[in-house]
């Protein structure tokens, strides 16, 4: 929801972002040398470094850990991504066992779906929403060879395995629009701002002797807190921002279903006996 407000997961805007950050972390900086002198704030240097200790630790691994989680968020999209194109390949491919009939409606289906997910529901994914008729494609798939009894023995022994592929398309597709759908919650971006905020406001109860190396110092540190905030901007949204997963894998499976040729269609060979 930040993200999508402020459009910070296109880099330019989170690059000047970041910037306004260090500048007005800075800027407190000056203004707290301005309003406090330096014998007054040295009072508070040794009270305000054990609770700066405290308070930066706690922090530190607060923020560790969301961006950790934010990361596997990011690879466990990609994976179901994969997982999810593999199966629908799969099935495509094993629908040949499928009678004639069977096989074009199974192979229909999985061709329909792939494209509505490509060209419909990706874009929409940008924005946190998904595609009804893609959604409906899957569901008819699953349908489609669920409702249908095999009636060879050599079909019956590849049927289960291409039930299982189909119920696993439904099951990634699930977990891929589930990812798309609900970010990083409100909440812990309150605390993460707040976090960063209190941290940098720790940092102006000290004033060295040089102003510039003060400054210098909170803006490093104001650096470091924005740019790891930015790395779970562009993580925990996986599918929208210039980093994001890509719909590859399904533009890989279009490719490769129009360059499978159903067996019935195949040329004969012919065979030329010595005489």
């Amino acid at each position: 929801m930040l993200a999508e407000i402020l459009n910070i997961e296109n880099y330019l805007s989170g690059s000047l972002l970041i910037s306004l950050f260090v500048l007005g972390s800075i800027g407190g900086v000056i203004l707290m040398r301005r309003y406090f002198d330096h014998d007054r704030l040295k009072h508070y240097h040794d009270v305000a470094g054990n609770m700066l200790s405290v308070g930066g630790t706690l922090y530190a691994v607060l923020l560790g850990l969301v961006v950790v989680d934010a990361m596997q968020t990011f690879e466990s999209a990609r994976l179901t991504v994969d997982r999810e194109a593999n199966a629908l390949a799969n099935v495509y491919l094993l629908a040949e066992r499928f009678p004639e009939d069977k096989s074009a409606r199974v192979r229909a289906l999985c061709r329909a779906y792939a494209a509505a997910v490509v060209n419909d529901e990706w874009p929409l994914m940008n924005r946190g929403q998904i595609h009804p008729q893609a959604r409906d494609l899957s569901l008819s798939l699953v349908q489609e060879i669920a409702h249908y009894e095999p009636g060879t023995e050599n079909l019956k022994a590849v049927y289960p395995l291409i039930l299982q592929q189909a119920l696993e398309i439904r099951d990634e597709r699930r977990a891929r629009t589930s990812v798309a759908q609900y970010g990083l919650p409100a909440i812990e971006w309150i605390v993460l701002c707040a976090g960063a905020v209190i941290t940098i406001v720790f940092t102006y109860f000290f004033r060295l002797e040089s102003h510039r190396i003060q400054m210098a110092m909170t803006g490093m540190v104001a650096l470091l807190i924005a740019l790891n905030l930015y790395l779970i901007v562009l993580f925990a949204a996986p599918y929208s921002g210039d980093l994001r997963v890509k719909s590859d894998p399904f533009l890989k499976d279009l490719q490769a279903f129009d360059k499978v040729i159903p067996i019935h269609l195949q040329p004969e060979v012919e065979s030329h006996t010595p005489r």
